[in-house]
């Protein structure tokens, strides 16, 4: 436009465009405008200029943004900046036109100290924390204390136990409201807690369970030019997995209509009655993770078994499987027992009075003594000593008559600075 003015009237172009443009709305401008779009830019500058808020305006915006350009729209609305010009752009184009967006107001709120306890309690349930027969971790409190904690290792990450924290308060205790994400991540944080890396000296179910499923997985792409539904069974082994690995052990319980889920039936001897013991519940329910594993594995052997023409290889193929496939049931096996021992060990904690002590012997690894110079043919072949861990366990009784010479009306510290009467002491006795 600049071009044309300046060829109609070279010296005064500023004072023609000026002219032309400077007022749209006055009889004498010399552009012509339908008048029913006239009215329509009028009441949308009305309405602009009586809204209060930047967000209605920007609604406001949004109808007209996307069809006229910014210099136009500045006829009609003067100030507009290009910045709300392509706000309300943007606005139109995520929401559509004119629309409505409801803002959600995000409170901070104080937490309550029952929150927390619930959190804490999930996290150093069996399931998703195993306790190392040796080392220690300090905890230092706000007023200066320190607290020696015994060494644990969390078998999941954090993101995933906030997950399952939060689906496991949805399924079991709709009515209790925890924590925001945030805060949760943070108490992790704060929880002194190793994350397991391997597997091998801590459990070697799940190392050679997890062996296993790489192999099945492996076999399975072997045969993916052979079978349509190779990507299906890869995608059920790896859902099957993570199964086992985080929510099966919160499944198990010491009475439940399903079989896989109860400990008293799936641990009972169906041959000695001597070691069984009768339910009193119908077992009328299914598992769809543990039927999804079960017939998973089931399609899996079917597979092999049509695929394979030879029959020598198909007889080494169906014994590694059949091997793979015990090893994930041992797996699995070894998770219930456990579980059924922690509820054991729970229980007799529980009930310890204070002339009790708990004893718990294990085996915790292989010992390597390692020198620091020696020949190659020393290091090869070394035989580790087996180390086994005696942990002694029994309540505090000191903590009790220290916390009883504070009064309550001069005590100085804080609900959540004091220890708890019952903590409980470890004592580590080594033994070869």
């Amino acid at each position: 436009m600049q071009s044309a003015t300046s060829l109609m009237v070279s010296n005064d172009a500023d004072m023609l465009i000026h002219d032309s443009f400077s007022d749209v709305d006055s009889g004498e401008s010399n552009i012509v405008l339908d008048g029913n779009f006239r009215q329509i830019m009028a009441g949308v500058s009305e309405a602009y200029n009586n809204a209060e808020l930047w967000q209605s305006r920007r609604e406001i915006l949004s109808i007209v943004a996307p069809k006229i350009s910014l210099n136009f729209l500045q006829l009609f609305i003067p100030g507009i900046t290009r910045g709300r010009f392509s706000a309300a752009r943007l606005h139109a184009k995520k929401y559509s036109a004119g629309s409505k967006v409801e803002v959600t107001t995000k409170v901070v709120q104080r937490f309550d100290d029952y929150q927390i306890a619930h959190f804490v309690d999930f996290v150093i349930s069996p399931h998703v924390c195993t306790d190392l027969p040796f080392g220690e971790k300090i905890l230092k409190l706000s007023s200066g204390v320190e607290l020696f904690v015994p060494n644990t290792i969390r078998n999941m990450g954090a993101t995933r136990i906030i997950e399952q924290y939060l689906l496991y308060c949805h399924e079991m205790c709709p009515d209790f409201e925890p924590l925001g994400k945030i805060s949760l991540f943070t108490i992790l944080d704060t929880c002194k807690a190793s994350t397991r890396k391997s597997l091998q000296g801590i459990n070697y179910f799940a190392a050679e369970a997890g062996e296993a499923f790489d192999g099945i997985r492996k076999m399975i792409e072997d045969k993916v030019a052979l079978h349509n539904d190779s990507a299906r069974l890869i995608e059920n082994l790896k859902r099957a997995r993570f199964y086992l690995k985080s929510d099966y052990k919160v499944h198990v319980a010491r009475s439940s209509n399903i079989t896989d889920h109860c400990c008293v039936y799936a641990l009972s001897d169906p041959e000695k009655r001597d070691f069984a013991q009768d339910c009193d519940h119908e077992h009328n329910e299914s598992c769809a993770e543990c039927s999804n594993l079960t017939r998973t594995l089931n399609e899996i052997e079917r597979l092999l078994e049509e695929t394979e023409e030879d029959e020598e290889l198909l007889h080494r193929t169906l014994k590694k499987f059949r091997s793979y496939r015990e090893a994930i049931e041992a797996w699995k096996a070894h998770l219930l027992r456990s579980i059924n021992q922690d509820l054991c060990r729970e229980n007799l904690l529980d009930k310890l009075s204070n002339d009790e002590i708990y004893l718990n012997l294990d085996w915790a690894m292989k010992f390597l003594p390692i020198k620091s110079r020696e020949p190659q043919s020393e290091f090869f072949g070394k035989r580790g000593i087996s180390w086994h861990i005696t942990v002694v366990m029994k309540n505090d009784a000191s903590a009790e008559d220290e916390n009883s010479i504070f009064d309550e009306d001069t005590d100085v510290l804080d609900d959540s600075q004091q220890i708890s009467e019952h903590e409980m002491t470890d004592l580590f006795c080594t033994c070869f």
